[in-house]
C-alpha cells in the first residue's frame, strides 16, 4: 500500500510538472500588438512560446518574465 501511494505521489508530481512546462503561444504580450499593413497587405505581429506556469505566473503579477521557448512574428492577411 506505501509504493502505491508513493508512486501516485510521483506521478501527481510528474503531471503537475508537465502542464506548468506546457508549451503556449503569447501573441503580443505586453506590449504593441501589431504594425501597419505592408505593401503585400500583411500585419506582422510578434509571438512567444512560453511555459504554461510562466504565463500564469505573468498574468497573476502582471510583469513579463524573460522565459520563452522561441519567439517570432506571425503574418497575417490584414482584413478589407
Amino acid at each position: 500500500m506505501r509504493k502505491l501511494k508513493l508512486l501516485l505521489l510521483g506521478f501527481a508530481v510528474i503531471v503537475v510538472i508537465a502542464l506548468l512546462a506546457w508549451p503556449v503561444k503569447n501573441v503580443c504580450p505586453k506590449g504593441p500588438c501589431g504594425t501597419a499593413p505592408d505593401a503585400q497587405g500583411y500585419v506582422h505581429r510578434y509571438y512567444e512560446v512560453q511555459p504554461l506556469g510562466a504565463v500564469a505566473i505573468e498574468t497573476i503579477t502582471n510583469q513579463h518574465l524573460p522565459l520563452s521557448y522561441s519567439s517570432g512574428q506571425v503574418d497575417d492577411r490584414a482584413s478589407r
